[in-house]
């Protein structure tokens, strides 16, 4: 069966989460390790400097006599010491086959990457060798959790397994329907459906990825604000740009000194190019990007060498 771990940068209570656990706990063993406190935009920052709790999550939402395969924890440390400590710690006799940091409340796109815990949770999974997904939802002005939970589950299967389960057939024949012709990006072909259903659970991925790959796969996937049934299909996207206003907000506190707020609500900007995440969203679509923790820039990398060997 599927072993799968939970965690995110909105908490251990967060609503995201727990859809997600209910939803993945019905095929996979759940191991959820999550900060006890929001963290949001920690991005991948670790804790080197002070000791770190680790403690079970006896009230999360389907542990226990709900759902005997969902197991929870509350760490107080960052998104990123939830991986390490879930991935090196308590799944270190188990392995865990996959890694899925989400359901965050809000998108993560764009330049916003560089800042998320959800994204930096999924770049520490990646660099300890697990596979892994970040996931976020751009309402939920239209679509609930639980929406998101049901529509992350499609692209999962298709991702790890090729397969649409009966249970999703309705939804996949959905955005089939939805699709179109689409000549804006890299659309997924959803696989016709499967007789076969998850009787038992998930069955373990194995070479559900490309050998050849650079390294470990670290995808960050965004679901938009559309009712599950109206979303188009599934696009291969990169990180697309957006630009703030109110970035930096000064006020006085009552002893006349100033202090600041770090905000920046309000896009000014947004990339509206085709095969952006940005657009996808916009256009309905379930936008996926591939990651690296790599942050070399290689193009310009090149182009320097052959700046200097000219000069």
């Amino acid at each position: 069966m599927l072993r799968v771990m939970l965690t995110n940068d909105d908490g251990i209570r967060a609503p995201g989460i727990a859809a997600l656990a209910m939803d993945i706990g019905r095929y996979a063993e759940v191991m959820v390790v999550a900060p006890e406190d929001p963290s949001s935009a920690t991005s991948h920052c670790i804790t080197l400097h002070k000791p770190l709790r680790l403690d079970p999550a006896e009230g999360f939402q389907g542990c226990n006599a709900h759902n005997p395969r969902i197991k929870a924890w509350a760490c107080s440390g960052t998104p990123s010491d939830c991986s390490m400590l879930g991935l090196l710690y308590l799944a270190n006799d188990h392995p865990v086959d996959l890694l899925i940091s989400g359901i965050n409340a809000g998108e993560n796109v764009a330049q916003d990457l560089s800042y998320s815990g959800t994204v930096g949770a999924a770049l520490e999974g990646a660099i300890n060798g697990i596979p892994s997904l970040a996931v976020s939802q751009v309402g939920p002005k239209v679509i609930s959790y639980e929406d998101s939970a049901r529509i992350f589950d499609l692209v999962l299967t298709v991702l790890l397994f090729g397969r649409v389960f009966p249970h999703q057939a309705s939804l996949a024949a959905a955005w089939r329907a939805n699709a179109g012709s689409d000549e804006n990006g890299a659309l997924w072909q959803l696989p016709e459906d499967s007789t076969e259903a998850p009787v038992e659970g998930y069955p373990q991925p194995r070479g559900w990825f490309p050998a050849v790959l650079d390294g470990t796969p670290c995808l960050n996937i965004n679901i938009p604000d559309v009712a599950p049934e109206e979303i188009r299909g599934i696009r291969w996207t990169v990180a697309g740009r957006r630009e703030y206003r109110d970035v930096v907000q000064p006020t006085m506190d009552p002893r006349g000194k100033p202090y600041y707020w770090i905000a920046g609500e309000k896009v000014l900007l947004e990339d509206e190019t085709a095969g952006t995440d940005t657009h996808a969203l916009k256009e309905g679509y379930v936008s996926v990007t591939p990651m690296s923790y790599d942050i070399t820039n290689k193009p310009d990398l090149e182009r320097m060498n052959r700046w200097f060997r000219e000069r």
